[in-house]
């Protein structure tokens, strides 16, 4: 079976902080939260394939 992604959204944002890393936490936090997204997007993406291959 394939799946077809008809569109990736990437966002990022670029921050000069003169060389210093951001605290683990921070990162981790905002980490956990596009995982969330990226997987509920996914599994969204996969049933709109799954309801139109059963439309077929």
């Amino acid at each position: 079976m394939t799946i077809e992604v008809k569109q990736l959204v990437i966002k990022s944002s670029v921050t000069d902080n003169g060389g210093e890393s951001q605290t683990t936490n921070e990162s981790s936090i905002d980490l956990e939260a596009f995982k969330k997204e990226l997987l509920a997007e996914c599994k969204q993406i996969v049933a709109e394939s799954l309801n139109k291959t059963r439309e077929r």
